[in-house]
């Protein structure tokens, strides 16, 4: 039987299953342990750098899902690794995993959970008060996910070495570990982050960084001069917006070509380039359907690329497009006269108009300090905003006012 056509219809079948209430914990406990797809391929693993944590080079990140069937079948597909926020969905979204697992009634060990902690926009300048904020947040993740440890935390969104070096931040972690409340510490990043990585490496703190990778970056040598220092280092590597949720390919790419390069064509594409680099251990797709479930899981058997795909990354076309995805290098601030924080305004507009997340997209535009937003775009005539690249700014900034403002 085809590969894909096995996965598809074994997954399906668990789900439907599972929504029937006729998959038993007998038998979802010996799917637990069952890694070959059929007698030719299996899910391909990775260690996560110094933590010795095993896990499938695709995993999930749970930001933008709300259904918790689609989580089960994330489990029942081969998937071990899950990555949610305390911010996300307010809450709710480690609620459902919380709940998830607790139902699914699997072993703790044999899955493993990451969180975030963010301090964005709780204006905290004193630093007992920094670590006393944060610690409540994780307990507060804590009691959601209906567990009594994470695997790993992170310190969520940080952008500059001050943040990831705050020595109540660092106690935080510390003391956290010593009570066997997290296993590792690590950090987030949205930011051009190769400095960043390189201080962590500097500082040997840090087990584990997420961090945005994908094929926007594939002429970018000190990227990945960087991760390949990181790995050596034994930091674990964890990518995200490894597939590049944007409309660059409907924009940019010439008409006869977009219908050739769909987005449900280029997600299994996209991931498996980033995948390919054995720096990075696993990435964290945030799918939200089973035919999306279907197609990164997919992925995790075999990394050679297809025909078809190959055609895709060798196109001049492609890779003049891709450079419209946003890299939050931050170049972009000094062609605005006010300096508003358009990288920011750029994730908001993945989030919105990409993601369809607003409440993310909420999330992430009320964090911008005042005097650095729309609050200052939507009484500006003409937007100077420029990328170093080709990141439409001007439009993406248009829109969030047509929607905002």
């Amino acid at each position: 039987m085809d590969r894909r056509k096995f996965l598809g219809s074994s997954t399906k079948q668990l789900v439907l299953l599972n929504l029937m209430g006729l998959a038993t914990t007998k038998a979802m406990a010996n799917k637990n342990n069952q890694e070959t797809v059929n007698e030719n391929k299996s899910i391909q693993y990775r260690v996560l750098g110094r933590t010795g944590i095993k896990i499938p080079i695709v995993s999930m990140g749970v930001m933008n899902a709300n259904n918790p069937n689609l989580i089960k079948g994330a489990w029942e597909s081969g998937m071990r690794h899950f990555d949610t926020a305390w911010d996300y969905q307010n809450g709710n979204n480690e609620i459902m995993i919380g709940n998830v697992f607790n139902d699914l009634n699997i072993r703790r060990k044999d899955f493993t959970i990451s969180t975030k902690i963010t301090l964005e926009g709780a204006s905290v300048s004193n630093g007992k008060q920094r670590k006393k904020l944060f610690l409540e947040r994780f307990d507060e993740s804590l009691s959601r996910l209906r567990m009594d440890y994470v695997d790993i935390l992170y310190y969520h969104a940080a952008s500059e070495p001050e943040q990831t070096n705050d020595p109540y931040i660092m106690e935080a972690f510390t003391e956290l570990k010593a009570n066997k409340k997290i296993r590792f510490a690590g950090f987030s990043t949205h930011s051009y982050w190769p400095d960043l990585v390189i201080d962590a490496v500097d500082k040997n703190f840090y087990d584990v960084i997420l961090l945005s990778f994908n094929y926007s970056m594939f002429q970018d040598q000190k990227v990945f001069d960087t991760l390949e220092l990181a790995y050596k280092a034994g930091i674990g590597l964890i990518a995200m917006k490894t597939q590049c949720h944007q409309d660059w390919y409907k924009r940019d790419l010439p008409e006869d070509q977009q219908k050739y390069y769909e987005e449900h064509r280029m997600n299994a594409a996209l991931l498996k380039w980033a995948l390919r680099y054995e720096f990075i251990t696993t990435a964290i797709p945030g799918f939200t359907t089973y035919q999306q479930l279907e197609e990164d899981i997919s992925v995790a058997y075999d990394l050679s690329f297809t025909k078809e795909e190959e055609e895709f990354f060798e196109s001049k076309d492609v890779k003049l497009a891709i450079q419209s995805v946003c890299r939050h290098c931050g170049k972009c601030i000094s062609s605005c006269p006010n300096n508003v924080d358009i990288p920011s305004l750029m994730r908001t507009h993945m989030y919105s108009l990409s993601y369809g997340n607003l409440l993310k997209a909420k999330q992430t535009l009320s964090q911008i300090e005042s005097g650095k937003g729309l609050d200052i775009c939507k009484d500006c005539g003409e937007c100077t905003g420029k990328c170093h690249f080709r990141v439409p700014v001007q439009n993406h900034i248009h829109d969030l006012k047509e929607i905002y403002c």
